[in-house]
């Protein structure tokens, strides 16, 4: 530094041009890709919430009068796939599809629907999802599903759908524990029908000692 601090003003000038000659294009690159970036973060944010916004507004119609909520689940679904309200969608037309005895778009949507970020929405899809599936004889299917960690109010739907899987494989003695479970853990829910799988699975296991 103190032999630059001797040099004249020309000879600082001259070196200056020089070291701009050389490091001249990466500097302004790295200013261009830094104010870039910067455009391209702000550009993203603006765009999500305008999508939000928009599928927000859209899901918003849906049950409305003169409304088709048919072709609005597919405009959420294929214009706002991501947002939450396209995974709210694919629950939505989950529904309608089972309703109509559409099972393989049913699980289709479900399966879309349990990979939502939101973990509330996710785990009321796969309990769904493993419903449908039971009902389709893909019980290995649905057995992995349950097998997934699930929040403890959704414990006893788990215990009585893996009761109706192992039900399904006429394992009546693993089906009576899992009905069993499922009453344990319910609360103060009402447990009629699954005190009646159980109890009926109970006089089948007597009946067959």
């Amino acid at each position: 530094m103190a032999d630059y601090d001797l040099k004249s003003d020309e000879e600082k000038a001259e070196e200056l041009k020089a070291w701009w000659r050389s490091n001249g294009t990466s500097v302004i690159a790295g200013v261009a890709l830094t104010v870039g970036g910067m455009f391209g973060w702000n550009y993203w944010k603006e765009h999500k919430v305008t999508q939000s916004e928009g599928a927000s507004k859209l899901y918003a119609q849906l049950g409305q009068e003169g409304t088709d909520s048919a072709e609005i689940l597919k405009k959420l679904n294929d214009e706002y796939s991501g947002t939450s309200y396209s995974y709210l969608a694919a629950l939505e037309s989950a529904k309608t599809s089972c309703e109509a005895g559409k099972t393989d778009d049913c699980i289709a949507q479900l399966k879309k629907a349990a990979e939502s970020p939101q973990d509330s929405l996710a785990n009321l899809a796969k309990l769904r999802l493993a419903r449908a599936l039971v009902s389709t004889g893909k019980l290995d299917e649905a057995k992995s599903i349950l097998a997934e960690k699930m929040p403890a109010s959704y414990q006893s739907l788990v215990s009585e759908l893996n009761g109706d899987i192992h039900f399904a494989k006429k394992e009546l003695k693993q089906a009576y524990e899992a009905y069993d479970k499922a009453i344990l853990s319910a609360g103060d829910q009402n447990t009629q029908l699954l005190k009646m799988k159980r109890d009926d699975l109970g006089n089948q296991l007597k009946s067959g000692a």
